[in-house]
């Protein structure tokens, strides 16, 4: 069986007074699978490292199943840990090193040897196990790492990057047998990752960080459907999401669109939670997220009532075998994902109000120093700013389709799908379940 662990405000701040970990609030269940996700340095590594007991917590509260483990010796936590060095004893074989940690615990040799044989054929290595690491392949010897942390039938087991110094072929292999050996004992397992594919195909859900602050938790496909905001949008998804600078042009008895630099998109009606919000930030500089799938070339079919025509020029193709990915100028400024922000800045409450509404909507804008106001009929832009360059587009097309440089060619959007951020990066509209009718 599993433990539970959870997380009050754990942080770690290194005496040199970096910050490696801010304020992070999490509880992963009993037999979950949860992933650690985010860039090189963003402290995913060391918060996983304070759960081990390997790093002192500066801040906060560990628990381990409701009890309190700031102070537990790493030996009284019941963790096996697994790291992406293998950390092998190289003088011993490889049913030495599964066999350690009981044999460490002075366990009867005969029962260490069969607990051993078991692990060692659930792993597919029972040839193996008189070989030292020096003569065994990288997948194999990470076969014998994650045996030693299995032989001890651990309550919860950590991993920090396990697989990232293997090659592509090998490590989708071999976490498909990690998945299955940690479902097997019924174990807590976090997984540190900073490949996104990864995290999304192994995690129950996924915990997204960057500088040591918690983005979003959830499941792989609420991350990807529904991003907190701009970083998780951009870092979950392949390819990434494309980013383009916008903003609204709402006139009060027209039709709602934006503007994209050198083309407008308008908005289907009856208008989403979404796209309701947009009106009270009219003018203000927004970041509009589309996916890859929400934009298709068009065809002889008819649009549907919820796409919208617009154009882009090809700039390049990349070939992927089973698809191409076109990339396409549309006329636009693509962004980039905004810098984090400060720890300490709150997050405003799910309205519960009309007024509630409107007064969460002005601080996202940035405009509450200012009476919020709806312009009449505010005039968009003819052409992008001056400092505006070219935007691109990444979409997928069928992998026989031949697209030359410089070819114009007829989109369609689906502005369903487009995801609306502030300039700060956050995502615009809140759990749609939670907006009062205005």
């Amino acid at each position: 069986m599993g433990s539970t662990i959870t997380l009050h405000d754990l942080a770690k701040t290194y005496p040199n007074g970096q910050r490696a970990v801010r304020q992070v609030s999490l509880t992963v269940q009993d037999g979950e699978f949860l992933v650690l996700l985010g860039p090189s340095g963003c402290g995913k590594s060391t918060l996983l490292r304070m759960i081990a007991g390997l790093e002192t917590i500066s801040g906060g509260e560990l628990h381990l199943d409701g009890e309190i483990a700031n102070d537990l010796q790493p030996s009284d936590r019941d963790i096996a840990m697994i790291f992406q060095s293998f950390a092998l004893y190289p003088h011993m074989t490889a049913a030495q090193n599964i066999g350690f940690p009981l044999a460490v615990q002075k366990q009867d040799p005969d029962q260490v040897s069969a607990r051993v044989q078991s692990v060692a054929r659930t792993l597919g290595m029972g040839h193996l196990l008189d070989q030292t690491p020096g003569r065994l392949s990288g997948g194999e010897r990470q076969r014998v790492a994650m045996g030693r942390a299995v032989v001890r039938r651990p309550s919860v087991f950590l991993m920090d990057e396990p697989l990232s110094g293997l090659d592509t072929r090998l490590r989708a292999r071999l976490r498909t047998e990690l998945l299955a050996v940690t479902r097997s004992t019924g174990a807590t397992t976090l997984y540190v990752t900073h490949d996104q594919a990864e995290a999304m195909a192994l995690g129950d859900r996924v915990a997204v960080m960057r500088d040591g602050i918690l983005q979003q938790v959830g499941t792989p496909h609420n991350l990807y459907a529904l991003p907190a905001n701009a970083f998780v949008a951009s870092f979950v998804g392949t390819p990434r999401i494309n980013l383009l600078h916008g903003t609204v042009y709402a006139p009060a008895d027209g039709v709602m669109a934006l503007n994209l630099g050198a083309q407008k998109i308008t908005l289907s009606y009856p208008l989403t939670h979404d796209h309701q919000m947009l009106r009270v930030v009219q003018g203000q500089p927004l970041l509009i997220g589309l996916r890859p799938e929400a934009i298709r070339i068009a065809d002889q079919t008819h649009a549907a009532a919820f796409e919208r025509a617009t154009t882009g020029v090809v700039e390049h193709t990349e070939f992927q075998g089973h698809e191409a990915l076109l990339h396409l100028a549309l006329g636009g400024q693509q962004a980039d994902v905004p810098a984090q922000l400060p720890d300490h800045t709150p997050h405003d409450p799910a309205p519960r109000s009309a007024a509630d509404f409107l007064r969460h909507l002005r601080r996202r804008a940035g405009l509450l120093d200012r009476r919020l106001t709806l312009p009449r009929d505010p005039q968009p832009p003819s052409r992008p700013p001056a400092r505006q360059g070219i935007g691109e587009l990444v979409i997928r097309d069928k992998p026989g389709a031949r697209h030359r440089r410089g070819q114009r060619i007829p989109l369609l959007i689906d502005v369903r799908n487009l995801l609306i951020f502030d300039a700060r990066g956050e995502r615009l509209s809140p759990d749609p379940t939670q907006v009062p009718e205005l």
